[in-house]
């Protein structure tokens, strides 16, 4: 049964609230920090180290000063810099940024809390606990993540907390959708008093065949669109995290909407959701940046354009494009408008 209009509203209102309040939150970091750098301050404690040596003792240093340091040959003791401001928000790319808090917050509001519609009162402390284990478990992955980060590198001026080039808001939401997924998957918010029998494996008829076939024509033209979207320079020109984006979307679609043309064509208010969200929202954050001036969108972008030149304006389309493929392929679940149509089943009847 399809979720209510208005719930449906809510759901997205909400979801994209507390998306921006989150991002906002390590925006005050970039904030706090200024034009100064983060750096380690071996002053204090065992080599500045403490709490399993996952976080740092820092202080603030102007990076004038910090690179001068560490650009002398003279000095003895360079700066080990922690993080600078952009390691946290990505104000640059705010409408990449802002679209992996989107997706995990629909996760844990629709999928584990069944809001706002399928709200259990007896699980909810349950399903609560389960959010707030995947927070603390979120928490501390980025910290060994920015612990390792900074033990390999070698350059004085790199920025250790931008780990693998993410911004560090981005790592935390991927390690919130990750867990979220995983405690999903082990059913840790859900309870039932008897457990159910496991279904007879021997009779299943497995349709492997034509899954391997379409996942396969998914994937070739996903590769064929990226390749053409960095040679013309609409995508990062690495290509390695545009691309794990789209073969997410790819598996992804083929677990909400079927795995061949013959399940795709009966969901077509699913898929218009999906398209449609994504073509609606691109306009939303080219908007916000020439409002703002700070929140850029990751295409057709001054921001890019002043820091990469203006044929890197664009950079981020592709990244852009997949991610919210993504989310409204998400939402269209989570308001229950991804099944067939009504005449596709009549039809079928």
């Amino acid at each position: 049964m399809p979720m209510k209009i208005s719930n449906a509203i809510l759901l997205l209102v909400v979801c994209v609230v507390c998306a921006a309040f989150n991002m906002q939150l390590f925006g005050g970091l970039d904030d706090m920090m200024g034009d100064q750098y983060w750096v380690i301050d071996h002053t204090q404690g065992d080599h500045g180290w403490y709490a399993m040596g996952l976080l740092p003792h820092v202080k603030k240093v102007p990076k004038d000063v910090v690179k001068a340091v560490n650009t002398d040959p003279n000095a003895k003791e360079k700066y080990v810099i922690y993080a600078q401001s952009g390691d946290f928000a990505g104000k640059s790319v705010y409408g990449i940024c802002f679209g992996i808090p989107l997706i995990m917050y629909l996760i844990w509001f629709a999928f584990i809390l069944g809001f706002p519609d399928k709200v259990d009162p007896y699980l909810l402390p349950r399903k609560i606990f389960t959010i707030a284990v995947i927070i603390c478990c979120s928490v501390v992955v980025n910290l060994f993540l920015m612990r390792i980060a900074g033990d390999f590198a070698r350059d004085p001026m790199s920025r250790i907390a931008n780990v693998a080039g993410n911004h560090a808001s981005l790592l935390f939401h991927n390690a919130g959708i990750w867990f979220a997924i995983l405690f999903s998957a082990l059913g840790t918010h859900n309870h039932s008093s008897s457990e159910a029998q496991a279904p007879d494996s021997r009779k299943w008829q497995t349709q492997a065949n034509e899954k391997f076939n379409w996942m396969f024509i998914l994937l070739g033209v996903v590769t064929v669109l990226e390749v053409a979207l960095v040679q013309n320079k609409l995508a990062l020109p690495d290509a390695a995290v545009d691309y794990s984006v789209w073969i997410i979307w790819v598996v992804i679609f083929m677990r909400m909407y079927g795995f061949s043309p013959k399940y795709w064509v009966k969901r077509p208010t699913g898929i218009a959701i999906m398209v449609i969200g994504t073509l609606l929202t691109l306009p939303v954050f080219y908007v916000l940046e020439r409002v703002t001036g700070n929140l850029g969108a990751g295409f057709a972008s001054p921001i890019l354009a002043k820091a990469l030149g203006a044929d890197n304006q664009n950079i981020g389309l592709s990244l852009m494009v997949s991610i919210y493929l993504v989310f409204w392929m998400e939402f269209a679940t989570a308001i229950r408008m991804n099944g067939p149509s009504k005449k596709a089943v009549t039809q079928k009847m």
